[in-house]
């Protein structure tokens, strides 16, 4: 279904969403038996559930996609002159690879988060969106040759606000795990390998503002899921089990009002960190858990030691890490969002950095996503702004810096991008960028000169 993001087309859809979900929903989805003896967490009701019992017929599929395509990727040779999203209007843009003009991806819900992922193991990779108006997971597969077909939806908890996909049972399908701000709660959805999902299990996640998630093996053990708990200034591990389902979570302390994490091996030792930003401002000039970035350094055997904190200023929204230069220490990168730049932290290899270099962006910076557009081998740097309408591209350069930022404009009428995507989606072996407005998506195509 494609719908115009506009206000009547939401409240529309809010209400079809409504009454939708209180026929599919389930009043307490069937859980598989523990494996080590512990019952998991019991799973959190949503208040529009349905108190009659009964389980949603397909996994909590509330609109299925209408199976048309949304328009196909703009007609260009290589080489040839075409329509670009460059500020000269060509498609050569920073060195020898540009974008096609955007293809606008329509659809309703004010989406808030993106991954990407095959679903459907057919060896291509779709987009998963969390849909904050609509209590809905967007699912948009890819159909190959430059074409995307419009999403089916998944109910989900109140105000999505995080998705990753892992493959958290190990049966080699992706599975969807989703944060929901709106009821604190985490919801699983195990794939079934062909797009489809198992009935959400919800595990209760307490605080509001759960901005950011994470899959990784944390210790000897098997994976867990990271969650950032903003209001509760707590960063969540859930371990996963061996069918999927998840441990009761272990709470490690991360003031002030973490927003967005980073995992990495910020000290060296061969086990997974977790860097946090803290956006919020301080109230005392010797306040450290403020207007920074926290590492917890990891124990060796999945717990973690209290934040190293690291001073920004500004407002540090989202973080990268990466290794950028020619050394073995892990680099952190923040996107400040008051004083419209992004920081480059180099690591010293012990879960601190050194002073930054700075490089201006857009407007109100926030998602950021790194890859090799220009296919030098070194890593570009992609950033969203989250009040314009632009993406600043800064291509990489040998020693860890960046060139000046190349801005480039997903839609004119689309203001505030809410995330960024990068992969070669139609396997042309140029990147294509998916940028997430609260329309939608903006699909600007890769090309290379």
């Amino acid at each position: 279904m494609s719908l115009p993001g506009n206000a009547t087309s939401r409240i529309l859809l809010m209400g079809v969403l409504s009454a939708l979900f209180v026929l599919v929903s389930a009043c307490e989805p069937n859980r598989p038996p523990p494996l080590d003896g512990n019952p998991p967490p019991p799973p959190v009701k949503n208040p529009s559930d349905n108190q009659d019992g009964g389980t949603p017929s397909d996994g909590g599929l509330v609109i299925p996609s209408d199976g048309s395509s949304f328009a196909a990727k703009p007609s260009c040779e290589s080489g040839a002159t075409c329509e670009g999203a460059c500020p000269d209007g060509s498609t050569r843009c920073a060195g020898n690879c540009g974008f096609l003009a955007p293809v606008e991806y329509a659809f309703a819900g004010d989406p808030t988060a993106i991954a990407v992922g095959d679903l459907n193991d057919d060896g291509r990779s779709d987009i998963v969106t969390a849909n904050s108006d609509g209590r809905a997971v967007a699912v948009l597969l890819n159909q190959g040759g430059g074409r995307f077909q419009k999403p089916s939806l998944w109910m989900a908890g109140k105000d999505p606000s995080a998705v990753v996909l892992e493959d958290l049972d190990r049966d080699r399908h992706l599975d969807v795990i989703v944060a929901n701000s709106g009821d604190s709660t985490l919801g699983v959805y195990r794939g079934k390998g062909n797009a489809s999902f198992h009935a959400p299990v919800t595990y209760a996640a307490g605080g509001l503002n759960l901005d950011d998630l994470a899959v990784a093996r944390f210790g000897i053990g098997p994976k867990s899921i990271a969650l950032v708990r903003g209001s509760a200034d707590k960063v969540s591990l859930f371990e996963v089990k061996m069918d999927g389902s998840l441990m009761t979570a272990v709470d490690y302390p991360a003031p002030s009002n973490p927003h967005a994490m980073a995992v990495a091996d910020f000290n060296g030792d061969g086990r997974w960190d977790i860097a946090l930003s803290h956006p919020s401002k301080c109230s005392a000039p010797t306040d450290k858990d403020c207007q920074s970035v926290g590492v917890l350094l990891n124990n060796g055997n999945g717990t973690f030691q209290e934040q190293r904190f690291t001073s920004t200023g500004g407002t540090p929204r989202g973080i990268l890490a990466a290794q950028l230069d020619t050394g073995s220490a892990v680099d952190l990168v923040v996107a400040d969002g008051s004083n419209n730049r992004v920081l480059v932290f180099s690591g010293r290899n012990d879960g601190s950095f050194f002073e930054p270099v700075a490089y201006a962006v857009s407007q109100s910076p926030s998602r950021m996503v790194m890859a090799d557009i220009n296919r030098d081998f070194l890593p570009d740097l992609l950033v969203a702004s989250a009040t314009g309408n632009e993406v600043s591209l800064l291509l990489g350069q040998a020693g860890g810096t960046f060139a000046p930022q190349v801005p480039i404009t997903a839609w004119p009428q689309d203001m505030g991008l809410q995330g960024l995507a990068v992969l070669d989606f139609d396997d042309d072996n140029a990147r294509d960028l998916a940028v997430l407005t609260r329309n939608g998506i903006q699909m600007l195509w890769g090309i290379c000169r």
